[in-house]
């Protein structure tokens, strides 16, 4: 059975400049579902944001992530975000973490490899979805790596280096997983 593979990162890594290189080498891919949260809420005036309602955009992301671990892969697949990026945030902002995700089983979707993405001073950029500051990527960031460490997954980070150069990088990971 195929698992998903996670690209984590704190914002403004390169994770979504991965996933769309992937999706164009023919991998099936998911996009980050916060950014299309953010990016709705936004539009329609609303508050679950990380930086508005953490609390109702962390249940907002649940629902859908349940909804998209429900559909059927056949290949190696990538997600931009996993649901422990939720606890890393939940962390760095100090907010308690709910009871489905202290019980969630992340190993039944995800596969244990994740691909983390570091923090580049030289590419980070922020963007109406992404305002957090370099020290906040940085506390983020920080928080990933534990979280996906302490749930048991084997975290690989990515080189610095070409977005190509990144891609060739995981695909020779997958490969041997």
């Amino acid at each position: 059975m195929h698992k998903r593979f996670i690209i984590t990162g704190a914002p403004g890594t390169g994770k979504t400049t991965a996933i769309n290189t992937l999706r164009k080498s023919g991998y099936q891919c998911f996009e980050e579902i916060s950014r299309k949260i953010i990016s709705h809420q936004q539009e329609n005036g609303g508050t679950k944001t990380p930086w508005g309602d953490l609390t109702g955009f962390t249940d907002m992301i649940y629902q859908q992530t349940i909804i998209e671990l429900q559909l059927t892969i056949t290949k190696h697949t990538f997600v931009d975000r996993g649901l422990p990026d939720i606890i890393a945030y939940l962390q760095a902002g100090t907010h308690p973490i709910p009871e489905y995700l202290l019980d969630f089983p992340f190993k039944k979707f995800y596969n244990t490899t994740v691909f983390l993405m570091p923090l580049w001073e030289e590419i980070y950029s922020t963007d109406p979805q992404r305002p957090q500051s370099y020290e906040e990527a940085m506390l983020i960031h920080q928080h990933l790596i534990r979280v996906y460490k302490r749930l048991g997954f084997k975290v690989i980070v990515v080189p610095k280096t070409t977005v190509a150069q990144r891609v060739d990088f995981m695909q020779s990971i997958i490969t041997t997983d």
